[in-house]
């Protein structure tokens, strides 16, 4: 019974591990309200209201500092939250962020059940739960855990067009694709990164990508960019709003300061938020495999993590929230690590071992979580910000 509905279980536990970190959160982030004031301003006025962001987005510096408004595949959902839960808050905001949460440790474990079976999945599941990066994010009003889902999700559907034949994998992909783009532009990132995915599946497993599945990843940015458009009211609009908002990535002061970076600095934020799943990360995603399963399981792992760091470290903003999806990887390699070296101790010690190295790592997180996200209170976990609540500077009394 517990094998045949562990996810369930998983998802339960996740809920009433996380649910007690949604109380007394002081969500006054700027883009917390910027959402919130989005979700209301489309709920009330439709499109008219984007279309007057867009006529003072310019010259407004309060637009400017925001989030951009073209990212309806988030503002839509979060006007729905709100709409259910009766206020347009970034508290009832906050609450997609904690379900969007919720929805990523399960899905990062299915995703790993598929790739290696059900007991690195578990294994993995278990270690999601406590991730201080996923964790602290669930708990604000913003994008980031939502945009994580929706990118995870792609990656899933991509897997599963190599694996299955037929159209249900290849419409879901497209579907997730497009809502991808349209909840983060940094999404179109995804082709480079499915494409280096692409020759391991094609020549490292053998498989074939069906047409339906390439048909799906040429017509998502296509309705993407004709539903911008249609926002906008025309191409020239949208590329405008565009323009604006990529030369203000080199001015804005926060930015400027806390946002730039070399591209390996997100090894450097990893680290410093999840020290022990990182080392254990790169323990597991390094140790040979003679398990088929849990070797592709491994080199996938290793290809998104990776490449994906690489080419989302190439953004003008730099900031680790962005790349939360591939904190699925890295912890899955972590779990390979786990598994790999309690092994080498014998059956009568190997499972002893394993649960002491979990134990241990979901102190860590925990008290990592705590350290970060809770006693220094970072909204934005940027490289500095992220030292000084370890304590590599001091913070200001």
């Amino acid at each position: 019974m517990l094998s045949k509905y562990w996810v369930l279980l998983l998802l339960l536990i996740t809920v009433a591990i996380r649910l007690p970190f949604m109380i007394d959160v002081k969500r006054t982030g700027w883009d917390e309200r910027a959402y919130a004031v989005f979700a209301q301003t489309l709920d009330e006025r439709g499109v008219s209201g984007i279309r007057q962001w867009m006529h003072d987005y310019p010259t407004n510096e309060s637009l400017q500092k925001s989030p951009l408004f073209l990212r309806v595949g988030f503002i839509l959902p979060a006007m729905v939250f709100c709409k259910i839960f009766g206020s347009f808050s970034v508290d009832n905001i906050a609450w997609l962020s904690f379900a969007s949460g919720v929805a990523l440790v399960v899905l990062g474990a299915h995703f790993a059940e598929k790739l290696a079976g059900r007991k690195l999945a578990m294994l993995l599941g278990i270690l999601l739960i406590t991730s201080p990066l996923a964790v602290g994010l669930s708990r604000r009003a913003t994008q980031d855990v939502f945009t994580a889902l929706i990118l995870l999700a792609c990656l899933y559907f991509f897997h599963e067009s190599w694996q299955r034949r037929g159209w249900i994998a290849p419409t879901a992909f497209g579907l997730c694709l497009c809502l991808a783009l349209l909840t983060k532009e940094s999404a179109f990132l995804l082709y480079p990164l499915m494409g280096i995915a692409a020759l391991y599946y094609h020549r490292g497993m053998g498989l074939r990508f069906s047409r339906l599945s390439l048909i799906a990843m040429i017509a998502a940015p296509v309705i993407y960019i004709l539903i911008e458009i249609g926002i906008c009211g025309g191409f020239t609009d949208l590329a405008g709003i565009y323009r604006t908002y990529a030369s203000l990535q080199q001015t804005l002061d926060y930015t400027v300061h806390y946002e730039k970076g070399p591209w390996f600095h997100y090894f450097v934020d990893l680290m410093a938020i999840a020290p022990l799943a990182f080392v254990g990360a790169i323990a597991g995603l390094s140790v040979p495999q003679s398990d088929e399963p849990t070797r592709q399981a491994r080199n996938l792992a290793l290809i998104y993590l990776f490449g994906g760091i690489l080419l989302f470290g190439q953004l003008p903003i730099l900031n680790v929230r962005l790349v939360l999806f591939l904190d699925t990887f890295l912890r899955l390699g972590c779990a390979i690590g786990i598994v790999y070296f309690a092994g080498l101790f014998g059956p009568k010690l190997s499972r002893s071992i394993l649960s002491v190295a979990v134990c241990v790592i979901l102190i860590s997180d925990s008290f990592q979580f705590y350290q970060i996200f809770v006693r220094n209170n970072v909204y934005s976990p940027t490289t500095f910000l992220l030292l000084r609540a370890e304590g590599f500077y001091d913070s200001p009394r």
